[in-house]
Formats: C-alpha cells, structure tokens, sequence
C-alpha cells in the first residue's frame, strides 16, 4: 500500500500552497475517500521525501498536520498509520482561501422539488462565481458522511445539505468539530439549531386543510410516509390546527402511510385501502385527502382513479410543493407553493455571508408559502 500512494502523490513548488500543504492535502483526500483505510501505513517519512524529490522535515510537517487533523496516528518506533475516521474528521484544522467550490448534498434528483432547489442554488452560484458540487445521497449516511469529508479536502467553501437524516448527522459532528466546522446550511430541516432554510410547513399544512374545510369537507385525511423526518411533522401540525379550529380532528384510521415519497410507493398505499373493504371506499371514508407532497398526491389521484373514485367529486386531493407536474396531471392539482428555488438562492447567500463574516450566530431563514388554487378540490356539502 506504501508504495501506491507514493505512485498517487505528487507536488508542485509553482503552486501558490506549501509543497507540505500539497501533500497533506493529497493525503487527506487518499483517507477521506475510503482509498486508504483505517491502519493503513503511510510510506516512511524519509523515503516519501526522497521519491518526491522534497526535503525530509517537508513530509515530517505534512504528517504532524495530518496528526493535528485527527486522520494520522503516530507512535514513537513505529511508521504512522491512518487512523479510525470519524465524522469530526470532516473539517480540517484551518481554513485556507475560498475556492468557489460548494458542495450540496441532495437525496436525489427524482423528487422535482430537489430539481427546482438545486437550480435556486445555481443561479446563485453563478452570480458569486461559484462552481457547485452535487452529491445524491439515496439516503445513505456513511456515502453522505465520506462524500462530505471528501469536499472538505478538497477545500470545498461550505456545504448545503438537504436531506434531514443526513443534516442529523452533519451538524453532529460540526459540533463536534468546533471552531474547526465547515461553513454548513441546512435545507428544510426545522429545530436545526445551526445555519438554515426552510419554507414554513406549519403554514403549509394549514392551508391546504382550511381550504378544504372552507370547501365544505368535514373528514379530511392526510397522506404521509412512514416514520416521518421531522420536515413532516409541521406539516400535520398545521393541519390539525385548521381542523380544531372547524371543530374536527384528524382520525386516525384517516392516516395513510405510505413506503416512502415516490410515485408508486404512494399509489400502493392508497390501493391498499380502496378494495371491497378499504378505508377509502367505506361509507364513513374521508371525503378529502391533504398529501405531503405533490407526488404522493398525484399518485394518490391516479389510484384513486383505478378504483373508480373521482377527483374531486368523489373525493378531494391537495398537495404540497407546485412542482410543474402538478399543473399539467389531469385533474390539475390544488397545492401549496414551496419556494423551492428562492430556497436554494437563500441557502448560497447563507454561506456567502458566512465567508465573509457577516454572520455571527445561526440564521435561520423561514420563506412564506401560498395557496394555488387549480381543479382537484370542490365545494361539498357538510
């Protein structure tokens, strides 16, 4: 292994960085992108030094900062080797120049909403110079974790992180990081205690349930997922509030949990209760339906649909996010507007401000949301 990452290095004295910070930063990123593993050896610092053609104390340097950064342990007598990575491992010990380099670390791009996010942040980047960085996730905290770690040695400027798990995670261990943290904002995480945007849920919910109470409907259900992030949870809250103040309550029986956000994991937790028996077809079946986004709403439509019920004369779909879909489905969807992408602009000028010291406590920026009205509700009697 010694000698490949010999093979892997190199310098350059006409670049701006020290010949040691060249090779701390070559080898920081060998670790943080899982190509030398915990208690691998790292080459000798004498023939590392004769093999790049650089002094002995240039490489020992190097080592000593690599130590400081908690990526390389070394005892007396033995060759240093790479320590167990942890997430505090993410921020390095100073911070040098900016780079114009952003990382934003999305679930992924399936979700329309994230599209929209991520071209807010492009714009934003392109006016300040920016070149973004993206990581789709799929959910999976230790590739979020190493990707991270991995635009940290590269020297990214900060990270916009939007997933909630992987927010969890991220502000972890920048707490742990301390002064040393990556400049970091959180996209649609509420109760995060450090740099974010977030639209407002809470408003959101409660639109979309008043206006179907205000449409006439007394039995209003909600199509959510299984064990919600906290995102969700807003949501519900502001739509139990509209419904307390019409007198009503959210039944529990009216919950429907779907497997995940995707199209076809909402049509199969609605098809799921539109049988010969289901929730959805009895004669005491909700008479209107609050989706937590626009996807489990339009594939909410589409299986009810398929079981012969009607949208909205049967039964009444509302959405949240106005992804362009949502206009175009058959009947047109009645949602709530998420500024997904003054989101993503709001989260570049976050990190910008951050760079230049125009923040000195935790922003949390909360944009409005609105009520589009189009066709899948309709007034019914009480």
């Amino acid at each position: 292994m010694a000698t490949d990452i010999v093979t892997r290095l190199q310098v350059d004295p006409m670049l701006p960085d020290t010949l040691a910070q060249q090779i701390r930063a070559q080898l920081t990123w060998l670790i943080s992108s899982g190509v030398l593993s915990p208690d691998d050896e790292l080459p000798p610092a004498r023939s590392l030094a004769a093999s790049l053609g650089v002094n002995f104390h240039t490489v020992r340097g190097a080592y000593r900062k690599l130590e400081e950064d908690g990526l390389v342990e070394s005892r007396r007598g033995r060759r240093s080797r790479v320590a167990r990575f942890e997430p505090r491992h993410l921020w390095p010990q100073e911070r040098a120049a900016r780079t114009h380099l952003v990382g934003v670390v999305l679930p992924s791009l399936a979700n329309p909403f994230y599209a929209d996010l991520l071209e807010g942040a492009q714009d934003a980047a392109r006016h300040s110079d920016t070149m973004l960085v993206v990581v789709t996730t799929r959910d999976d905290q230790a590739f979020a974790l190493r990707s991270i770690a991995q635009l940290a040695a590269k020297g990214a400027d900060g990270v916009v992180v939007v997933s909630h798990d992987i927010s969890t995670l991220v502000e972890q261990a920048a707490d742990a990081a301390g002064d040393r943290r990556l400049p970091l904002v959180t996209i649609d995480r509420p109760g995060s205690h450090g740099h974010s945007v977030e639209a407002d849920l809470d408003s959101a919910g409660y639109l979309a349930a008043r206006h179907l109470v205000e449409d006439g409907h007394r039995a209003i259900g909600l199509v959510t997922i299984q064990g919600p992030p906290s995102n969700v949870a807003p949501i519900e809250t502001g739509l139990r509030r509209a419904l307390d103040e019409a007198g009503l309550r959210l039944q529990d029986q009216d919950v429907i949990r779907a497997e995940g956000w995707d199209l076809l994991a909402g049509a199969a937790a609605i098809r799921a209760l539109t049988g010969p028996d289901g929730r959805l077809t009895g004669p005491d079946r909700p008479t209107a339906l609050v989706a937590i986004s626009d996807l489990l709403a339009i594939s909410t439509i589409r299986a009810l649909g398929h079981a012969g019920l009607r949208v909205p004369a049967d039964m009444a779909v509302t959405g949240i996010d106005d992804i362009q879909l949502a206009a175009l489905v058959e009947p047109a969807l009645t949602t709530v507007s998420l500024p997904a992408r003054s989101m993503g602009v709001r989260a570049l000028e976050v990190l910008e401000r951050l760079w230049d010291g125009a923040v000195d406590r935790p922003a949390r920026s909360v944009l409005d949301v609105q009520l589009t009205i189009r066709e899948s509700c309709g007034p019914h009697a009480s």
